[in-house]
Order: structure tokens, then C-alpha cells, then sequence
């Protein structure tokens, strides 16, 4: 259901008899919406919002005050940690309120505006754009924040959505649609929220989850001043600086010393503890000339990024054995345990990486791949141009 104009919908509010001091602040947040973006759907309430989304209201608001009517699914990943035994933490929400949350995604967050040193979780985003910031770099820091988006509170979250326009009571209802809360040890302080409503009141503070469709957009959302003053430090000091989700990266194309780049690390961790993320010290790492200088995967130490010599060995390798006559498709799924249909999207996802990195050797790759005699499957592949 699409949202009337402001003009259309006054004229239907008069028409029903509604209070004029109700039609102008309604008219009010609808100007202030707008202001932040046209493309931005307004919703003035809940109850609004139920019927934009065609959910129960009642649904909405149990949730909103943590009711227990709606259970997150979580599982728990290994963390590849060498060493380590540690697991990352997925809460998956159920359809319904996957449903609100997507909403929210394609109606109000799409539309949000992030720095322009972020590159992952918008439209458009990339992480081999966020290398690209970083040619011919001699020295880099990379940061990376530790438990990113349950550093997010449902506080934040709310101040995102009051930022974008929305009064402050649907901002926390909002806010709450979008966080889960789970007792971890964290601070048993409520959230501040407009009004006496004292359904609304719980023991302690949600964050985001990982696993929710509004979470990437929102962490985001969060980091916008932050990255603001990791951008004006980096230009203080002649540097490059891109975050791509939870990795932070400063590069130099000049020389510098060891201690500058210990200075800068301690000035970067300072900003983030400011802001209540944690850097993680296992990958927070000084690369100068010598060592290799990686971003997201990627070499970033000529004028554009480039693929490590490993990962083109694996798709060479894959090429080399897919293509024999004396081994094929059926006995290379077969020594490495897999199903050919599974062998076919893995080749075929590692050759597309290439192709977005290194688009001359991804082409060469996929030539080679499509000439392999592979038997009838079902491919799930699905092309989407001739760069993918």
C-alpha cells in the first residue's frame, strides 16, 4: 500500500472530521520526512504503520513491548579463529516480523544517507570500491570493530530513525521492531521512549542482531559520525580511509614511519571507544613496505586492486583437473567430496569474484570453465551481465 500525498491526505483527514491541531502535525512530520528524502515512505504511528505493511497491530505493539509473542531463531557459527574455539551469534527473525523489518529496509533505510567512506549494506556498495580508495599504498592500518552490530542499542537505533524524521515515540517503536533483547551480562537500564506508556518498559536495552534484514543498513546508519571523524582525521594526516562494514582501512601512498601509523592506530581506537565499539586487537594490524598489503582480500599495493596469487591458483587448479580428459567433472567432485552440481556454483562463484577484481583474468577463467564437458545439471547460476 502506497502512502497518499500530504495534499491528499489532509483533504481525506478533513473529510473524516479529524482535529486540525492532529492534520497539522501529521502534515509536519510528513514535511520533515520528506525534507531528510522524498523517496522516504512517512509513517506517522503504529497503528499507520500496520496498515501500510498489512500486519496486526496487535502483533506490532506486543512486540514493540517485548511481549514474548515473537521468538528470533538463533544458531551459532564457528568462527574460523585459529587456535580459538569461538562462535558468532545469528538471531534469525520470524516471517512476520522479517516482513516489518523488510519493509522498513525498502521504504525508509534504502534511502538513508551513509558517508561516502562506507562501502558495504547500500545500494550500489562494493568491496572492491572500497579498495579502490587505497591505490599504490606503501603503509595500512586496518581495524577491525569487534561484535559490530551488537555494538548497536536500541537507544542508537532509535536516534536514526528520529534523525530521519520520525516522531520520537515511533522512532523507539521502530527501534525496538528492530532490535532483539537478550540478557548477555549488558547493562539492565531501560531505554528512554516518548510517553507514559508503561507497556513499554523493559529491564534492559536490545541491540541489533545479526540476522535481521534492517541490521546492516542500520549499523551503517550508526557509524555515520564516526566515520565522519575517521575521515577528517585521515585527511589531517594525508590519508585514505574506507570501512567496509566492520573493516576499517587507512592507507598512505608516501612513506611514513612505524611510530606515525602507532599514533594513528591509538587515535582510531580512541574514536571508536568514544563511540562504544571495541576494536578487535587480533585484526588490527600496521602493514608498511615488505609485507603484503591486503584490503578485503585484495592486493592494494599497485594502482588497482588485485587478486592474491593463492586465490588464482585455486580457480587455475579447479580449471586444470575440470578440463582433463583422464578427470572431469565426476572424479574431481569426487575427490573432494562434493556433488557436481555443488562443484559448479563453487568454480563458477570463485571465477565471478575474479571477474568483479581482475575482469581480463575472470573472462579468460570463465572461457575456460563453459568449454568443460560438465553433465546435464540444473544450474542455479543466474547471469547478470557480461562483467559477472
Amino acid at each position: 500500500m502506497s502512502t497518499p500525498s500530504p495534499q491528499r491526505y489532509a483533504s481525506g483527514a478533513r473529510q473524516r472530521g479529524v482535529d486540525p491541531a492532529t492534520l497539522k502535525n501529521a502534515l509536519a512530520t510528513f514535511a520533515r520526512i520528506r525534507t531528510t528524502d522524498p523517496r522516504i515512505t512517512p509513517v506517522l504511528t503504529l497503528r499507520h504503520f500496520s496498515v501500510l505493511t498489512e500486519l496486526p497491530y496487535r502483533f506490532l505493539r506486543g512486540t514493540v513491548a517485548r511481549s514474548g509473542l515473537v521468538e528470533y531463531r538463533t544458531v551459532y557459527l564457528k568462527k574460523r579463529i585459529p587456535g580459538r574455539s569461538a562462535k558468532r551469534m545469528i538471531s534469525i527473525p520470524p516471517p512476520s516480523l522479517a516482513s516489518a523489518q523488510r519493509w522498513i529496509v525498502d521504504h525508509i533505510l534504502r534511502y538513508a544517507r551513509v558517508h561516502p567512506a562506507s562501502f558495504a549494506f547500500h545500494p550500489d556498495s562494493s568491496p572492491v570500491h572500497a579498495a579502490e580508495q587505497h591505490p599504490n599504498t606503501k603503509w595500512l592500518l586496518k581495524v577491525d570493530i569487534e561484535d559490530f552490530f551488537h555494538s548497536v542499542s536500541e537507544g542508537t537505533v532509535s536516534a536514526i530513525f528520529f534523525r530521519l524524521g520520525f516522531p520520537k515515540l515511533l522512532a523507539f517503536e521502530f527501534a525496538r521492531l528492530c532490535t532483539i533483547s537478550i540478557d548477555r551480562g549488558r547493562s539492565r537500564n531501560p531505554a528512554p521512549h516518548a510517553g507514559p506508556i508503561t507497556a513499554y518498559a523493559y529491564g534492559y536495552e536490545g541491540f541489533l542482531p545479526q540476522g535481521a534484514p534492517t541490521s546492516p543498513m542500520l549499523a551503517n546508519l550508526a557509524m555515520l559520525r564516526v566515520d565522519a571523524l575517521l575521515a577528517d582525521l585521515a585527511e589531517e594526516r594525508g590519508l585514505r580511509y574506507s570501512r567496509y562494514a566492520d573493516d576499517l582501512a587507512f592507507s598512505a601512498d608516501n612513506n611514513r614511519s612505524l611510530a606515525e601509523m602507532h599514533r594513528l592506530q591509538r587515535d582510531v581506537c580512541q574514536i571508536l571507544n568514544d563511540a562504544g565499539f571495541q576494536h578487535n586487537r587480533r585484526k588490527t594490524v600496521i602493514r608498511g613496505p615488505g609485507t603484503r598489503r591486503i584490503i578485503l582480500g585484495m592486493l592494494v599495493d599497485g594502482p588497482t586492486p588485485r587478486l592474491q596469487r593463492a586465490y588464482k591458483d585455486i580457480i587455475r587448479l579447479h580449471l586444470h583437473y575440470l578440463a582433463s580428459p583422464a578427470y572431469g567433472p565426476a572424479k574431481h567432485a569426487l575427490a573432494r567430496k562434493t556433488g557436481i552440481s555443488s562443484l559448479y556454483h563453487h568454480v563458477r562463484g570463485l571465477i565471478a569474484w575474479a571477474q568483479h577484481v581482475e575482469p581480463a583474468f575472470g573472462r579468460q577463467a570463465l572461457e575456460k570453465f563453459t568449454s568443460v564437458n560438465w553433465p546435464t545439471i540444473q544450474p542455479r547460476w543466474v547471469e547478470r551481465g557480461s562483467n559477472d
